[in-house]
């Protein structure tokens, strides 16, 4: 049945159940359990019930592996940066992207969108937006039926007889349960949490936020604001402030002028996405640099937002020396002029260093990093080298080998594999090559895992494929 020809969303769902059902998807859970004194073992246990985090379950649910549970911080709908910190109101990826539904075209966001309101208006949608991405995201989940956790935080893990032993906070709650495999989809701040620049670090927190956090703008309406950064992020929560009557914004950025070209655009094809991690380690170093040095630019949806106010400047090459509180206001010294404001909003990014991520505080010791390779420029290796140096399924990799045999089970589905295995952790495009990647890994290492216990069942395996009593003739 073609696209065309499916109307509304039941009929849509009643295709994909018989697709699926074709498949043979979830015919034959065929892991053998391999600690069954264990009240509460899981297969697999998903960190996060964003994008990455369903997209792993699927390709999870495809292999045939269903005792697993995704867990997530964040209440229902809330999940990822599109119902929280994403401000803009479209998404930067084209529209036609297949994101987590990777190789099933029903249970794209085309599908979805089409058997709603029509091939017409498919057609003339432009990008989607950024509210309806996230009602598709709880479609998915809740089409393939995935057991999501909400308001679980992971605080701790430990090695336990080689399964990870995890220490979540559900509600007010401590649950520890177990697992063999792990999977971290946390998302750009799953690897080191928020980048603060040192100039912030000595001012009261009521004088600042980052833009990945909740702000309420109506509480700055009049104020005058700073925004400091270039990026779309930065523009975003310009254009929000600027709705919401503030007094002016002003945009600082160090660069003399604002990106204008997104490198990273053109390394969505499936070439780079499979391939990418097969390349030297000086390779893939220099496709990143050369993809990140040019600065990631707003699209031009975010400039539109903000053209035309009267109260809203930009300035290029401001180097920020200090900021300060005086008399209630924020003081920012630049190299060659002091600034005066009401409020600041950081648009700087995310860190990639494990060792300030909580619940790896433990383990990352023993984790190998692109600077333990010696392989990184002398002058990159205090910016890259923080990234993990992971293995081909996105698994951890002991920088002692022998010290942390149990970082096999461990995977690092989110930003910081971006050096290591491209743009499929994070973003749209590639975000289904990536977890098909992930579930491969981890299906290949159940099986060898009970490599002996499979054995048996094959020695043991005795279904006759006919009766001989049908067949006289057969000696």
């Amino acid at each position: 049945m073609t696209l065309q020809r499916i109307v509304g969303l039941k009929q849509l769902e009643e295709e994909i159940r018989r697709e699926r059902a074709m498949l043979a998807s979830g015919e034959f859970p065929w892991v053998i359990p391999s600690f069954p004194s264990k009240p509460t073992c899981f297969d697999v246990v998903i960190v996060g019930a964003g994008m990455a985090g369903l997209a792993v379950a699927f390709q999870l649910q495809q292999a045939g592996i269903f005792n697993f549970r995704i867990i997530d911080t964040c209440m229902p709908g809330l999940e990822g940066p599109w119902n929280t910190y994403a401000r803009m109101k479209m998404l930067r990826s084209t529209k036609d992207l297949v994101g987590p539904a990777y190789n099933f075209p029903l249970l794209t966001f085309q599908a979805w969108y089409e058997a709603q309101y029509g091939e017409s208006n498919w057609q003339h949608l432009g990008k989607i937006p950024t509210h309806l991405w996230m009602e598709y995201l709880g479609w998915f989940r809740e089409m393939l039926q995935l057991p999501v956790q909400n308001c679980a935080h992971l605080v701790h893990l430990e090695p336990v007889e080689n399964l990870l032993k995890l220490s979540v906070i559900h509600g007010d709650m401590p649950e520890d349960f177990m697992t063999r495999k792990l999977v971290l989809a946390t998302g750009r701040g799953g690897f080191g949490g928020v980048d603060l620049p040192e100039f912030v670090k000595d001012l009261p927190k009521g004088y600042y936020s980052h833009t990945c956090e909740e702000i309420d703008f109506r509480a700055l309406k009049g104020k005058r604001l700073c925004v400091f950064g270039a990026g779309a992020s930065a523009f975003d929560a310009a254009a929000v402030a600027l709705e919401a009557g503030v007094g002016s914004v002003t945009l600082l950025l160090r660069r003399k002028h604002v990106p204008k070209v997104n490198k990273l655009a053109s390394l969505t094809y499936y070439g780079m996405s499979a391939g990418f991690y097969h390349l030297s380690d000086e390779e893939r170093y220099a496709f990143m640099v050369e993809s990140w040095g040019a600065g990631g630019p707003p699209p031009h949806e975010a400039l539109d937002r903000v053209q035309g106010y009267s109260n809203f400047f930009v300035k290029g090459e401001a180097h920020i020396q200090c900021v300060f509180v005086e008399k209630e206001e924020l003081v920012v010294l630049l190299t060659q002029e002091e600034l005066r404001c009401d409020y600041m909003i950081l648009a700087t990014g995310f860190k990639v260093d494990g060792t300030q991520q909580p619940e790896l505080r433990d383990v990352a010791d023993k984790i190998l990093f692109w600077k333990d390779r010696g392989t990184l420029p002398k002058d990159a290796a205090e910016k890259f080298g923080s990234f993990p140096y992971l293995g081909p399924h996105f698994e951890f990799l002991e920088k002692k080998k022998g010290e942390a045999p149990f970082l096999k089970h461990l995977y690092c589905f989110n930003y910081a594999a971006t050096l290591s295995h491209g743009l499929i952790s994070s973003d749209v495009p590639g975000i289904g090559v990536g977890a098909h990647r992930v579930a491969a890994g981890i299906a290949a290492d159940l099986f060898i895992e009970n490599s002996r216990a499979n054995f048996e069942n094959l020695v043991q395996y005795n279904q006759s494929e006919f009766d001989p009593r049908d067949y006289p003739f057969l000696p």
